[in-house]
């Protein structure tokens, strides 16, 4: 778990989805799909798509990032497009943010394996 303060990016947004936790767990999945599950390999599947979006879709960087090889975060990436049903490129916004979400919120937002 990170530690987080009111100057964190996004934590107005995140406090104000924390308040009705059921609906933002709704929305968490609407918009993740399978990979708003609370397992190990969706968990990977979240920082690889989040790390490849703040890395401005740098297969190389993302990579790098994450210590891995970049074939590995082609992998990855194609397998969250695909349990998405959508590129990465729609939804991005609501996609971010709900990663974002995940990432302060944990588990609370996240539901039972798929």
């Amino acid at each position: 778990m990170s530690v987080v303060s009111h100057e964190t990016e996004g934590m107005a947004v995140v406090a104000v989805l924390a308040r009705d936790l059921d609906a933002t767990r709704q929305w968490v999945h609407d918009v993740l799909g399978p990979l708003s599950a609370d397992t190990d390999a969706a968990s990977r599947l979240r920082e690889t798509v989040g790390t490849f979006m703040s890395t401005g879709n740098s297969y190389v960087a993302t990579a790098e990032r994450l210590n891995m090889h970049r074939n590995t975060v082609k992998y990855r990436l194609g397998r969250a497009t695909d349990e998405l049903g959508r590129p990465l490129s729609e939804r991005r916004l609501d996609t971010e943010l709900a990663l974002h979400v995940v990432e302060i919120l944990g588990s609370a937002v996240l539901g039972p394996a798929h």
